[in-house]
């Protein structure tokens, strides 16, 4: 097993050293760069998503080691510009290559959480006093706005957790109803964590799969593996890219290896997607 994952780490680092965007993709139709993109399963082979699905618990063990502090924590100001502009049920996706998670899991972005907001913004939004949120006003008054499921369950996490990574992409619903939206997210607290990533199980939700039944009008891809259908967050980005989801692009935040920080262009975005998903 331990020569195994060694290879799955081996295959998950070599996609992260992505070329560099080319000149003319600066002007490009995002949509153009992603199409095609974010289908299967990365670079696993089915045999070895078998051998994975058969030593869960080492998986589970090895998805939570950290080698270092996400970049965005020494990044205050980015961090600060990505919260001003989130506003109650905004998804956010992270790119984290400071967790083995972030490397296994294939893709750009792998972890995604919903922006529930602060007391003030679900007061101005008609959400504070929806029956499923009362029994969670003391957590959110303590900082906890990010409803993500993770090892140990569904659960409402700070900006410091859910931020310790390095590049952060935000999506809005168009349209839909965000209370519906809430109240199936909330119902679902300290439901257990899908280890297998099957969306067709829903005893079990990994974080794609809590948004997807969060927000069950998108009707988000399902993308086959073996054994289930699994759902990819770069999948609802790409989605949001092209127009086939309701979702409109808030912002892309990265912080650099340098310890610097930009928001990114949509482009940038496109083509981060498009490297980790060669054709």
């Amino acid at each position: 097993m331990e020569r195994t994952v060694a290879g799955l780490l081996c295959l998950a680092m070599a996609g992260c050293a992505a070329a560099p965007m080319p000149p003319d993709a600066t002007r490009a139709d995002p949509s153009r760069i992603v199409a095609g993109c974010c289908q299967g399963a990365g670079p696993y082979p089915d045999w070895m998503i078998a051998l994975a699905d058969a030593n869960v618990g080492t998986l589970r063990q090895l998805g939570l080691i950290q080698f270092r502090p996400g970049r965005m924590t020494a990044q205050p100001e980015a961090t600060a510009l990505l919260q001003d502009a989130l506003r109650p049920m905004d998804l956010v996706f992270f790119h984290s290559d400071n967790r083995v998670s972030g490397l296994l899991i294939p893709g750009q972005f792998t972890h995604g959480a919903t922006y529930i907001g602060t007391e003030p913004q679900l007061r101005a939004a008609g959400l504070w006093h929806l029956p499923g949120l009362v029994p969670f006003h003391d957590q959110i008054r303590a900082g906890n706005l990010y409803l993500e499921a993770v090892d140990g369950g569904v659960r409402l996490a700070p900006a410091e957790v859910v931020l310790d990574t390095d590049a952060v992409v935000a999506l809005r619903p168009r349209a839909g109803d965000r209370a519906r939206a809430l109240a199936r997210g909330m119902a679902q607290m300290g439901t257990p964590f899908d280890m297998r990533f099957d969306a067709g199980d829903p005893s079990e939700l990994f974080c794609a799969e809590l948004i997807a039944l969060m927000f069950a009008e998108a009707d988000l891809p399902r993308t086959p593996v073996p054994g289930r259908e699994t759902i990819l967050i770069d999948a609802i980005v790409a989605g949001a890219l092209t127009g086939d989801l309701p979702f409109d692009l808030v912002g892309y935040v990265e912080a650099t290896p340098g310890g610097g920080s930009r928001v990114a262009s949509v482009q940038d975005l496109a083509w981060d997607l498009r490297q980790n998903w060669p054709q």
